[in-house]
């Protein structure tokens, strides 16, 4: 059972100190009865799980309507809700607006606070608690390192980074008492083929590879971005290949651009909004990335994914997506795998584990989701460092 979800925007950073708030859909001013408010950390990736956690409400009958209330790049996120019914975003910033914000949580039922490995700021589960004194509604967040927890929660949850992101948004309507109906998200967008084919490129002709991350340890370096571009242009010449980025990336992507043979086949897309984004993932043949947000859109649009995950965090690589190729290599171990049960047998426990994924096993995974050949369990692959050490790409 799928969900759709039409366009709006969201963020990354820290919950703020005083509330402006701005609707997202104006629709969604005065929430009715049955309604949650979300409080979520800004990330592009959390935001999209707390997408799939309005759904599951909703889905259970728990809720009629969710707003998810975000401490900034509110027009990015709102191209991935945009007029969806019942779901609206809020954007919270530092001058003011904490009346506002009361007045539409009225009618509220449930607030829910994001997790957090560290700390949620007490200002956070301060303004939690206030709405959800103001509202009459319940309040569940997850226990962190702060003493407040267990006071102003009416229910704290425990944050088990054992298990995947998305099953810790599972864990929250269970602990409400509703079911889980919807066991994997999907987001659905209407492309827009106008914007495919001014850039030139022919739906599912061409490859997008995102090589940033919001932290640059789980980016692609210079280098390795290179080789994977010249590696899909040069095996595949019929394909081209769109190369994106945030407008903060610009100069770096232009200078990973400038050192590709045929770079005249790369399409630099820079700063792009969400909708168009989306667009260029979603009519992509296949699509390339790290541990990133912009990685679980293009999971959560359910296209072919290669996800490299460098120093990744565990719990969130999308092993949830069935069209995801999920790379990883222990930082102890030579070896890349793809398997979740792998890498809950080897990690012991580690949030943190992983090193950087070869080049050699990234090439091989894309180019076998290009030629449409599937992964073979158990199968092995040598692949070869520049530096001559032998490694295995295994698929176990």
């Amino acid at each position: 059972m799928y969900y759709h979800l039409g366009t709006s925007h969201c963020l990354r950073g820290k919950i703020v100190k005083s509330y402006l708030v701005t609707i997202g859909n104006d629709n969604m001013a005065k929430l009715p009865n049955g309604s949650a408010v979300l409080f979520h950390n800004g990330a592009i990736g959390d935001f999209l799980m707390f997408l799939y956690l309005a759904e599951l409400l909703r889905t259970s009958g728990y809720i009629e309507s969710a707003i998810i209330v975000v401490p900034r790049n509110f027009n990015f996120l709102k191209g991935l809700i945009g007029a969806y019914p019942y779901i609206s975003t809020v954007e919270v910033s530092r001058r003011r607006g904490l009346w506002r914000l009361l007045k539409i949580s009225r009618g509220a039922r449930l607030i829910i606070l994001h997790p957090a490995v560290g700390e949620i700021p007490l200002r956070l589960k301060l303004l939690g608690w206030c709405i959800s004194r103001f509202c009459g509604a319940e309040l569940v967040g997850f226990q962190d390192r702060g003493p407040a927890c267990r006071i102003l929660y009416t229910q704290a949850l425990s944050y088990d980074t054992n298990q995947l992101y998305i099953e810790s948004m599972q864990d929250v309507v269970r602990a409400i008492g509703a079911p889980v109906l919807v066991q994997a998200p999907v987001l659905n967008i209407v492309p827009d083929f106008r914007l495919v084919r001014e850039y030139g490129l022919t739906p599912k002709q061409y490859v997008v590879f995102h090589p940033g991350a919001s932290a640059p340890k789980r980016s692609f370096s210079i280098r390795a971005a290179r080789e994977v571009i010249q590696y899909v242009l040069e095996r595949n010449p019929d394909v081209q290949l769109v190369l994106s980025g945030s407008a903060a990336e610009g100069k770096w992507i232009e200078e990973i651009k400038n050192g590709i043979q045929g770079k005249e086949r790369v399409i630099s897309a820079i700063g792009c909004s969400a909708h168009e984004l989306a667009t260029f993932i979603q009519s992509a043949k296949v699509f390339v990335g790290t541990d990133s947000g912009i990685t679980h859109l293009a999971c959560f649009l359910r296209v072919p994914v290669v996800v490299a995950a460098h120093c990744g965090t565990v719990n969130w690589l999308p092993f949830y997506c069935p069209t995801a190729t999920v790379l990883y290599r222990l930082s102890e171990e030579k070896t890349v795998h793809q398997t979740r049960a792998y890498l809950d047998e080897r990690r012991r426990g580690r949030l943190k584990p992983l090193g950087t994924v070869p080049t050699d096993a990234i090439c091989a995974a894309v180019d076998r989701l290009i030629r449409h050949c599937p992964a073979i369990e158990g199968a092995a692959q040598e692949v070869v460092q520049d530096n001559s050490d032998t490694l295995f790409y295994s698929q176990s």
